[in-house]
């Protein structure tokens, strides 16, 4: 259909150069580069080549780059059984990463959507969890040999360095360290990003190595002075472990979240966002928007004793420090609240701008060479002159310099064109079910087939929900959404489990129980261990969850009513009893129905239904006195299907009833329908009152407050009229309300309602009709006695 792109498509679009078919480049020049979400754009890809038919059975295919999107390239091409060979210089994969301290978290670049502090990457095979890289690569390390073990057309190439990739007809020659060549159709280049770029003496800093200076020691000197230059997440981080005792990001940032017991932040800074054009400058929206929320909420205040005040630190940026794009949008709200809070505590930051062409190494420190500072030449030296300005892809990718450098002016235009391509990529249900299944057949054991066959199945009939502490709020995964399910509940197309990882108070409780009752079967719900005493009142007999994994994306619980969701399931499920009574020509208690009565009622039903579909509130009150009777007021439906055919019953003898006296629905103080001008009524299939006493002990028309009753499961219930009680004096009036107390007319389920019923629709009208006639002459009666 025009207009709508095919993420397949795009996958691939943003991997190829044109005029070079069969090379593919993985995550180059793509913005928030993170082991997470290379390894997403390698399964994408591959995905995405294999559907379209762009690798071939007997396609040769090289990867290069031993790294994280090139080890799970490599291991989703053997698993779809192609010929793969993977190439990289090192004795081993994840090199960078082996010895690494670094803390890797899988989303945490992806705030502010929902689910970026979860701990877990959730991919299909070399899954992590945070941690430090070292312990991430030597597990993924573990697993890629182990499964390479069982891909007998997977072969892994170490030591390999390229040299040199170019085009050889409709193949591709590569040309390795000492001159050994090798001819593909396919290759896929996954060779990183290059090292940092530097800059004269500047101290070099590896990304994936122990760091030796903005520690958390103290200062030996103080204040030590520093230079951080950029303005992406590197240059942020750094700000942030320079000016936060003790930082560590992880922990931070769960605090800093935390501070929000709503989400405010997130929904300030998306409003932030909207409108800006890619690399648009947000301090000065920061200035008015945010930081008020930040004052108001004293943020601030909490973020001031963890300043550190032994450091004297310069931000130099070439362009505006917080630009649109450049960063990740959490880190973005942390440093510009970090500095407002420096400057509430009189720690001086200062700020530059310019490129910076050379740090010239002095004696007693670091001169950098073509800033300003407040509009003149900044002529200083620091301890330490730290450049965040990027890695150096130029040489790491200089083996394929003439595809690299075509590729990245095409991928230039590309991005402007669709920005979207840009967005840091998550991996969606579809592409992991792909993998998981291919991973469960070909390479899991025994006991794993076991214990995940069906987990697929399993996960696609379940809505996980939970509270979501990176944006404070309600979250779902699953294949079916809450909002949709709410909407089918009973006619579901198969069964679906909501699996509950949050305390009652954090979600509609009781409206949920009601709804899953309501849809008889169709809505299980379970929970997770970690909330199972919490909901033990509610819920003594749910299943435990085994576990709160999902494949599925993270997605805000809109506001839903599921009250108004369980009344609409009422009514539809009460509609499909009378059709099927109609069918049957019996109902329930009532016993046999003429037919020309049980289409009028039908008739009649059809326009009721369109009227309290459009008043939630009164087909809330409706429902609620249809069901039972209360004192006060009556309950809403529990959901108790099993009380369905006496509730239908009830409408049955209501609707017919006002064949013959006129009704219609109406939110009144004692029942749910009205007549006449003033008249109101009360029609139910309650057997008995909601604090379990007789409808029999009310024999007084004081008991019940109302003009009439209709009443589908009681043929014993007798109304003593005023001529055998004393009335207390009152206000004489002229409306009904003032003859409250006149017995009320009644049509209930007795033989001669029910002969009447049987008979036809004559004789029922003139039954019905006699009723009410009476009750209008006992009121006329009541009304002069009380006059008189």
């Amino acid at each position: 259909m025009i207009g709508i792109s095919d993420p397949l498509n795009d996958w691939i679009t943003a991997s190829t150069l044109p005029g070079s078919d069969g090379l593919y480049f993985l995550g180059t020049f793509e913005r928030r580069i993170t082991f997470y979400s290379q390894q997403v754009r390698a399964f994408r890809l591959v995905r995405a080549l294999h559907e379209r038919g762009m690798l071939k059975p007997n396609d040769t295919v090289a990867v290069v780059g031993g790294g994280a999107a090139g080890v799970t390239c490599a291991l989703a091409l053997g698993l779809l059984d192609y010929d793969v060979g993977l190439y990289d210089p090192a004795l081993e994969v994840l090199q960078l990463q082996s010895a690494s301290p670094r803390l890797l978290h899988p989303h945490i670049y992806e705030w502010p959507a929902p689910g970026s502090l979860d701990k877990s990457a959730g991919l299909p095979f070399l899954d992590w969890d945070l941690d430090t890289g070292k312990p991430i690569a030597k597990r993924l390390a573990a697993e890629f040999h182990s499964h390479n073990a069982m891909l007998p057309k997977l072969i892994w190439n170490k030591g390999a360095r390229l040299e040199k990739l170019e085009k050889s007809g409709a193949e591709w020659r590569m040309t390795f360290a000492g001159g050994v060549s090798k001819i593909v159709q396919k290759v896929f280049l996954a060779m990183g990003f290059g090292d940092e770029r530097t800059v004269g003496a500047a101290d070099t800093y590896d990304y994936w190595k122990e760091r030796g200076v903005g520690t958390a020691a103290v200062e030996a000197i103080a204040p030590a002075t520093y230079l951080v230059s950029g303005n992406g997440d590197g240059a942020l981080t750094d700000i942030l472990n320079l000016l936060i005792d003790g930082f560590e990001h992880v922990p931070f940032t769960e605090t800093f979240l935390g501070y929000f017991n709503q989400d405010i932040l997130r929904t300030t800074v998306l409003k932030a966002y909207e409108g800006l054009a890619p690399e648009a400058d947000l301090e000065p929206i920061f200035e008015k928007d945010v930081l008020t929320t930040f004052g108001e909420r004293g943020i601030l205040d909490r973020l001031v004793p963890q300043v550190r005040a032994d450091r004297l630190l310069t931000v130099n940026s070439s362009g505006p420090l917080f630009s649109v794009g450049k960063a990740a949008q959490l880190n973005q709200a942390m440093v510009f609240a970090v500095l407002h809070a420096a400057q509430q505590k009189g720690v001086v930051v200062r700020r530059s701008s310019g490129m910076i062409e050379d740090v010239i190494e002095h004696a007693d420190g670091l001169e950098p060479v073509g800033i300003t500072l407040n509009g003149a030449a900044l002529v200083e030296r620091f301890h330490h002159v730290i450049l965040r300005h990027g890695p150096d892809k130029n040489e790491r990718y200089f083996p394929a310099k003439e595809q690299f450098d075509e590729y990245q002016r095409v991928s230039t235009d590309r991005f402007k064109a669709k920005p979207e391509l840009l967005v840091p990529p998550t991996l969606d249900a579809e592409t992991y079910t792909v993998f998981f299944d291919l991973w469960l057949h070909r390479l899991a054991d025994a006991a794993r087939k076991s214990q995940l066959a069906g987990r697929s199945t399993l996960e696609a009939s379940t809505i996980l929900v939970t509270w979501d502490v990176a944006t404070q709020t309600l979250v779902q995964r699953g294949k079916v959404l809450l909002e949709e399910l709410v909407t089918q509940c009973e006619s579901a197309a198969t069964p679906v489990v909501v699996q509950l990882e949050v305390t009652p108070e954090k979600i509609d409780a009781d409206d949920l129980i009601r709804l899953s009752k309501a849809s008889g079967g169709k809505i299980t719900l379970s929970l997770g261990a970690t909330v199972q005493e919490a909901w033990k009142s509610r819920l003594p007999n749910a299943a435990t969850a085994m576990t709160a994994a999902s494949r599925y994306p993270y997605r805000l619980v809109s506001a839903i009513d599921i009250r108004e969701h369980v009344d609409a399931s009422l009514v539809r499920q009460l509609e499909a009893m009378l059709v099927a009574a109609q069918a049957a020509g019996t109902c329930d208690t009532l016993g046999k129905v003429a037919a020309d009565v049980f289409a009028e009622v039908l008739a009649t039903w059809a326009g009721w239904r369109h009227t309290l579909d459009a008043s939630p509130a009164l087909r809330r009150d409706f429902l609620a006195w249809l069901g039972s009777i209360g004192p006060e007021s009556a309950k809403p439906w529990s959901g108790d299907v099993t009380v369905l055919e006496r509730m239908a019953g009830a409408l049955v003898l209501i609707l017919a009833t006002h064949l013959g006296e006129p009704l219609q629905p109406a939110s009144v103080p004692r029942g749910n329908l009205s007549f006449d001008e003033n008249g109101h009524a009360l029609g139910s299939s309650a057997d008995k009152l909601d604090d379990g006493g007789l409808l029999t002990e009310w024999s007084l028309p004081e008991h019940w407050d109302v003009d009439a009753l209709i009443l589908s499961r009681s043929s014993e219930v007798f109304v003593t009229g005023p001529d055998d009680t004393i009335l207390n004096g009152g206000d004489p009036g002229t409306g009904l309300d003032v003859a409250r107390r006149t017995k009320p007319a009644i049509v209930r389920n007795d033989g001669p309602w029910r002969t009447a019923l049987k008979t036809g629709l004559p004789a029922w009208k003139t039954a019905v009709k006699e009723e009410f006639q009476a009750w209008r002459e006992r009121q006329n009666n009541d009304r002069d006695r009380v006059l008189t």
